[in-house]
């Protein structure tokens, strides 16, 4: 009986298995399509060149005839020689050993070039002899058919004087004359030798997708964080798609903009009560990273603090990204009523008056970074904090790149950990979310951000869809990280 159960368990997840494989198979399409447009020219390019403007023509010339060795034999009482000529196998087997060395001797060569009034052989000569028989095959191969021919004919009549140095006297006795070419033995066919190494090229190409769509182990859905990574999905925010207007517009994925959706906002509220039933009374410093940029970490640590601030709770945002701030990114863009409340010697805190947040920079973050990244100043600054906000959210930079976030855990008190959809191999996270258990801080657990449902996107919202903005943080050029940088605007970072 549990033996069905499991099948009928592995029965049903066999289309769920099928379908993402589908979906990494035309990810892989898109992604590496061109690679396989691209083999398939370079292929059919170069067989191209090879077949058609390389090409040469080629005539082919042949005679089969036998071949017959001398027998001298004492006739009468005067001594007088009688020759005559015969074959038996031994003969035969001679001939196959030696004919071809005899053809392709130079003193031959030399003879049918001195014949012809050349100076080297204008066509190829071979010799094939019929095994266990004296026949044999003269083929002679050139680019001009009548020198072709007349090759050919020069070495048949030039073998004899030749072969008897070697083998002795021989008599050839034709079987098949050698006729002129009308043509080239080698057709050009060009059209389906490109249009096989084209197929060639692009089978090749669909092989790489198909590694590429086998090997691709991602986090796709909130199942995946549960049974993979053996941790607690506290919430999904789908992906936000804006179409591409040739005006301007507000793309700020930020609650407060009237574009962003019902379905980002409902997505957001019920991630904000997720949270909130994970945190003890307690537990008021929450620190936010991911495993590599570009996951949506800031995006959601500032919609996180929006939606808290808009339910009532008194919010501050601590910018711990120093290297990379993407909360100064999505504040360099539309006016959100920045206003400095309070400036020290190493931060300053201001105030978001259109999301009813605070937000802490610091200053000078490249130089002084290994003075406030300690875990005694930073405690020191969270309990003091704690002191005046109900909540502390921290952004940090993403802990599969750099140890910032490890050293800032030893202050926080919770973690919510953001992993973007189909983004980042699964153990990639799973070294990121380690290293973060090692700190032993109280794991919240984790945010799937940039959800979409099947291949096109999660949905349309009020109507834009269709244009979609990434942002890859300059972690890459700081640290050679492989994260490509595009075009750094507001983004789902």
């Amino acid at each position: 009986m549990k033996n069905n159960k499991n099948n009928d368990v592995n029965s049903s997840n066999s289309p769920v298995e099928i379908r993402v494989l589908i979906s990494d198979i035309w990810r892989g399409v898109i992604k590496f399509g061109w690679i396989a447009l691209a083999l398939a020219v370079l292929f059919g390019g170069i067989q191209f060149y090879r077949s058609y403007v390389r090409y040469k023509p080629e005539y082919t010339v042949s005679a089969t005839f036998t071949v017959h060795t001398e027998n001298a034999v004492l006739s009468g009482d005067n001594g007088v020689s009688a020759y005559s000529f015969y074959y038996n196998k031994n003969t035969a087997d001679q001939l196959a050993n030696v004919f071809p060395h005899v053809v392709n001797n130079s003193l031959l060569k030399n003879q049918v070039c001195n014949e012809l009034g050349v100076k080297s052989m204008p066509a190829a000569v071979t010799a094939k002899c019929i095994a266990d028989t004296n026949m044999v095959t003269l083929t002679a191969k050139g680019s001009d058919p009548q020198m072709t021919y007349d090759v050919l004919m020069s070495v048949i009549n030039n073998y004899s004087s030749v072969a008897d140095y070697i083998i002795g006297r021989t008599k050839l006795v034709m079987i098949n004359e050698p006729d002129m070419p009308d043509g080239p033995s080698n057709t050009l066919a060009w059209r389906s030798a490109v249009l096989r190494a084209a197929l060639i090229g692009l089978v090749i190409g669909v092989a790489w997708i198909m590694v590429y769509a086998i090997l691709r182990k991602t986090i796709r859905t909130k199942e995946d964080i549960h049974t993979i990574l053996n941790q607690h999905c506290v919430g999904i925010l789908p992906q936000v798609i804006f179409k591409k207007y040739r005006r301007q517009i507000n793309s700020d994925i930020i609650l407060t903009n009237p574009l962003i959706g019902n379905h980002f906002l409902e997505a957001l509220r019920l991630l904000r009560g997720s949270v909130r039933q994970c945190l003890d009374e307690k537990d008021r410093v929450v620190m936010i990273t991911s495993t590599a940029p570009g996951e949506g970490k800031s995006v959601v640590t500032f919609n996180i603090a929006a939606s808290f601030a808009k339910s009532g709770s008194k919010v501050l945002v601590v910018d711990c990204d120093l290297r990379d701030s993407g909360i100064d990114t999505i504040l360099s863009g539309d006016d959100y009523g920045v206003k400095v409340t309070d400036e020290k010697k190493t931060y300053t805190v201001s105030s978001i008056e259109a999301l009813g947040f605070d937000i802490l920079s610091f200053k000078n973050g490249e130089d002084n970074l290994q003075e406030i990244i300690r875990t005694s100043q930073l405690k020191n600054l969270f309990e003091q904090m704690k002191q005046e906000y109900d909540l502390v959210f921290v952004d940090t930079p993403p802990c599969g790149i750099i140890s910032d976030a490890t050293i800032i855990a030893g202050a926080a008190d919770t973690l919510l950990y953001v992993i973007r959809q189909d983004a980042v191999l699964q153990t990639s996270i799973r070294a990121g979310i380690n290293s973060m258990l090692e700190t032993e801080i109280k794991f919240a657990g984790c945010v799937l951000n940039g959800a979409t449902g099947g291949f096109g996107g999660y949905g349309n919202y009020n109507g834009y869809s269709g244009y979609n903005k990434y942002y890859r943080g300059s972690y890459s050029r700081r640290y050679g990280y492989g994260y490509s940088k595009t075009q750094k605007t507001k983004e789902n970072k």
